[in-house]
Formats: structure tokens, C-alpha cells, sequence
């Protein structure tokens, strides 16, 4: 019976298969490589994307930022222009409030009554002087009440004026002027004529 030698048959077969293996490894890694390249490329592109739109929202941020920062400084300057048509709303409607009232305690105080000190403090008088009497005294603050210039009129204190030969009696009291009248932004004023003011 003949032999046949199968040694360089299997041999080549088994050469052919390592050379399989191997291109399938090399097709594999090429193949991988490739993958990899793409996934880079495509995240690169994203984060390019990405900050081209971060790049545009900083931008219409600014924009509103801008916008915000000039609407405030428009606000601030409304306040202010308010505030001075405000201001001279107030000058206009106190521009004779210490005239009118002088005029108006001139017609008011009664015969028998003299002041000998009146201050003012905020919107508030103060005046202290002498009565001949209590009538007289009680007419007077009737009539601060019913004027239209003042407000809250009260009698801080009255008594007997000892030094005096008739019965006079000394008092203090206090009015207020009414807003409409003389505004707070005038009667803070310092300057005003009726700050201190001595009657002989």
C-alpha cells in the first residue's frame, strides 16, 4: 500500500490560516483606527458646535446685560426728573407759605394776646406769649382750629404770669401747617423765615 505524505499539505493549510488570522487582525485594527479617527473628528466637531454656541449666548448675554445696565440708568435718571417735578410742584405751592402763614396768625391772635417767642421745628410751630385771659386764649386756638393753614393745634401748657400786676397768663402751644399750605420739602428748609422768629 502506497503513503502519501500529508505533512507539507497541513503545513500550508496551517500557513494559510495564521495568514487569515493575521489580515482578520490587521482588517480588525485599521477598522478600529478608522472608528476611532471618526469618533475624535465627530467630537471635535461637536465641541466646536458647542462652543460656537457658547460663543453666541456670551454675546446675546452681553447684548442683555447692556440693555439691563442702560434700563437702569434710564430708571434712575426717571427718579430724579420725578423727583424734581416733584421738588417744583412743592416750590410752586409754597412759594408765599410764609407770607400767607404770618398774614394768616396776624388775623387770628385776639386783642389781649401777644407772642413773645415762636419757633419752628419740621412742620410744627411752636409759640409761647401772654394772655389777659383764658377767653381769649380759647378763641384763639377755636379759631387755629377752623383755620385752613393749620392743623392739630394743642396747648402745651398755661399758667399764671406771677410778675405781672393783671392777670395775665403765660402759655406755650403748638400748631401744624398744613401740606398744602407749606410741603415738607419746604419746611425742612432751615432758611425758612419762620425757623426762629421774636416778637418785642
Amino acid at each position: 500500500m502506497a503513503r502519501i505524505n500529508l505533512l507539507p499539505w497541513r503545513e500550508a493549510r496551517r500557513q494559510a490560516q495564521k495568514k487569515h488570522y493575521i489580515g482578520l487582525l490587521s482588517a480588525i485594527a485599521l477598522l478600529g483606527a478608522g472608528l476611532t479617527w471618526l469618533s475624535s473628528m465627530g467630537i471635535e466637531q461637536l465641541l466646536k458646535q458647542q462652543q460656537s454656541r457658547n460663543q453666541f449666548l456670551q454675546t446675546q448675554i452681553a447684548v442683555l446685560d447692556a440693555k439691563i445696565a442702560q434700563i437702569k440708568i434710564l430708571k434712575t435718571d426717571k427718579r430724579a426728573l420725578e423727583q424734581k417735578m416733584r421738588l417744583v410742584e412743592q416750590l410752586q405751592i409754597s412759594r408765599h407759605a410764609t407770607p400767607t402763614i404770618l398774614d394768616q396768625l396776624a388775623q387770628l391772635v385776639p386783642a389781649g394776646m401777644t407772642f413773645n417767642k415762636m419757633s419752628r421745628t419740621g412742620n410744627i410751630i411752636e409759640i409761647e406769649g401772654h394772655s389777659d385771659s383764658n377767653n381769649r386764649l380759647a378763641t384763639f386756638m377755636r379759631q387755629l382750629h377752623q383755620s385752613p393753614v393749620f392743623l392739630q393745634e394743642e396747648l402745651a401748657s398755661i399758667k399764671a404770669d406771677v410778675s405781672s400786676a393783671t392777670a395775665n397768663s403765660q402759655f406755650r402751644l403748638t400748631v401744624m401747617i398744613a401740606p398744602e399750605v407749606a410741603p415738607m420739602a419746604q419746611l425742612n428748609d432751615p432758611q425758612s423765615d419762620l425757623a426762629t422768629r421774636r416778637q418785642p
